[in-house]
This record gives C-alpha cells, structure tokens and sequence, in this order.
C-alpha cells in the first residue's frame, strides 16, 4: 500500500470523511488488529475535533471492525478462528450468488483485464500489489452482480476479513492463488456457471485455511475483554 489514509481532512462531509480515513487505516493494516484507538491523536493527526472522530469510532463499532470495551477505550477486533469461519461462510454463500448472476452476463473487458495480470504473477511479485488486484477482483464480482443488498453485506464481510489480509498473505503462494483466479475468471467467461462456482468455493476455502493458519501461529497483543 502506497498512501496513508491518515492525512488532515478536509470536506463539507467531514464525518464520513474521517470514518472513511479510519476504516481505511485499519483494513490497510496503518491501525494494527487489537490496537487501540487514541481520539486526541486521531483528532491531531487528522486535524479535526474529537467530535467526528468519536462519531467514526461508533460507527466502527456497528460494523464489527472495532470494539468497544467499557472502561477502556475502543480496540481494532481482533477476530477469533470462530469469526473466521463464520465470515468466510458467509462469503462464500454471498460470492456465489455474485458469480451466478456474473456468468449469466459478465463483463467480458474487465474480467481480461483481470486475468491478463493475474496470468502475469509469478514468485517475484510484490504481494502487496498481489492483494489489491485480488481485493479489486473480488470487489468487482460484488459490484458486478447488480443486487445492491448482496453487495452491502459482502463489503461489510469483506472488510473485517481484511483485518489480518496483510499478514496472513506472507504464507499464500501467490502464483498459485493467481491461477485459480485465472481458472475462475476462464469459467465465468465460458458461462460454466458450476464450474466457476466450484473453482470460487474451492478459492475461498483456500485463502481461509490460510488465514486460519496465520491466526493459530500468530500471537499479537489482544484487546482487553
């Protein structure tokens, strides 16, 4: 990842301005998994008032990216192998669906586009780079799929599993990720609706056996229960 999030805010929006720079800091993993949250200095590093930045952190809550804990402060979730295995259940239920009604009418240029660079990957690429193709591809099959409601709940799963992405993709062998997005994508365009969504079920497992894997090794600082 290239650019902070955590710059000084400036728009008529600022509220959302600021949850956006927030929830952006912690999916890029700027704001770690059981960290917790200053508002005096996310107010200072942003340059707003405490007011926004408690609103933002409220919000955080709602959507499970950030806890709140009575009598100490707000902590980045640090999800359980339970939340894990009861997020990518519902991915890949959602995910389905997306690629069910995408190979019916996929868009033919973007999914070239996407394959033509996940067919490039190889062991020397950078997976920092690796992992925003793979969450714009992802992000694409949600948008792609024109059901507005489908597309809220899998941006919200997304998002906590995003969480511990940037660590747990140290152990993915990239190439072999990128040709099973390859095999999925020459799936969708051949309209072989129950290849793709075999090949996507068997993606999806995949990345969280991986995550799975990170989280049972890893032993970060938690949040206070």
């Amino acid at each position: 990842m290239t650019s902070n999030p955590l710059t000084p805010a400036e728009s008529t929006d600022l509220r959302q301005i600021v949850y956006n720079k927030i929830r952006d800091a912690i999916i890029m993993g700027i704001i770690k998994p059981g960290e917790k949250l200053s508002e005096t200095e996310l107010a200072q590093t942003l340059a707003v008032s405490r007011t926004p930045i408690r609103e933002a952190i409220r919000q955080l809550a709602q959507t499970g990216i950030v806890k709140l804990v009575p009598r100490k402060g707000a902590f980045v979730t640090l999800p359980t192998e339970k939340d894990v295995n009861d997020l990518y259940e519902v991915r890949i239920a959602l995910e389905t669906i997306a690629v069910k009604r995408i190979c019916k009418k996929g868009p033919k240029e973007e999914l070239l586009r996407f394959r033509e660079y996940f067919a490039s990957v190889d062991h020397s690429t950078d997976p920092n780079a690796f992992l925003l193709q793979d969450t714009a591809f992802h992000s694409f099959l949600r948008n792609s799929c024109d059901n507005r409601f489908l597309n809220q709940f899998l941006m919200e799963t997304y998002d906590l599993i995003q969480l511990y992405r940037h660590y747990s993709i140290k152990g993915v062998d990239l190439k072999e990720s990128s040709m099973e997005h390859v095999r999925l994508i020459d799936a969708i365009l051949e309209k072989d609706e129950e290849r793709a969504i075999r090949l996507l079920q068997n993606h999806l497992e995949g990345a969280r056996d991986a995550l799975l894997a990170f989280l049972k090794d890893a032993s970060p600082a938690g949040e206070p229960d």
